[in-house]
């Protein structure tokens, strides 16, 4: 999968990739077939993409539905990206980030 550049940022020589990077690939993942991505990671990946767009949904995203269509199909768009920002930038701040995330099975640093 090709990143749209917007979701990623080099700082001090790191790579990292923003909130809509996130949702794109676990929506890759939760897309890929059993050869690239075993049934677990694919699992993963969904509650990943169900637990962010809800976020985004609770914060006043209203183009969820157009969203979930673009990640199914086409997922390394221009379009797809900034619906993507748009989507994370509703979830709140950090805090309310992290708390999606933690709701997905992660467990990221604040």
């Amino acid at each position: 999968m090709r990143i749209h550049p917007k979701l990623t940022a080099v700082i001090n020589g790191e790579l990292f990739v923003s909130s809509a990077g996130i949702l794109l690939l676990a929506a890759n993942a939760m897309h890929a077939d059993s050869a690239q991505v075993p049934a677990d990671g694919r699992a993963r990946g969904k509650r990943t993409v169900e637990v962010l767009l809800s976020a985004a949904r609770a914060g006043g995203f209203k183009q969820a539905h157009i969203l979930e269509t673009l990640l199914l199909t086409d997922r390394e768009s221009a379009r797809t990206a900034e619906l993507a920002l748009q989507a994370m930038e509703c979830v709140g701040g950090v805090g309310e980030l992290a708390t999606a995330l933690r709701r997905a099975g992660f467990y990221p640093e604040e």
